[in-house]
């Protein structure tokens, strides 16, 4: 376990340097997400979500992956909440799963 602590530390540095932040900046406090009527990633294991626009509507989706290699979408409603989950699919229709244990 120590290498998924130290690779989600790692990832969490990086996204903080690209971000622009500063030594010593103050964040809100973090809110839970909805999806639909459940949080975000709720159940799985290290739920990670990125911000793209998967269908093309010009609003940014939630793409989350978790540490099962399982990849789900939220796609953003007009009204800047988003769907329930579902999963990605590949160019076939077919689920995308990375199967990473």
């Amino acid at each position: 376990m120590r290498f998924v602590h130290w690779s989600i530390g790692a990832l969490g540095l990086m996204l903080w340097m690209a971000s622009g932040a500063t030594a010593g900046e103050e964040f809100a406090e973090p809110v839970l997400v909805k999806a639909g009527d459940k949080g975000l990633g709720e159940g799985r294991l290290y739920p990670s979500p990125a911000r793209y626009d998967i269908d093309g509507d010009g609003r940014r989706d939630l793409v989350v992956g978790d540490l099962w290699g399982k990849l789900t979408v939220a796609t953003q409603a007009e009204d800047g909440t988003y769907r329930a989950e579902v999963p990605l699919k590949d160019a076939e229709g077919k689920p995308i799963d990375f199967e990473n244990w």
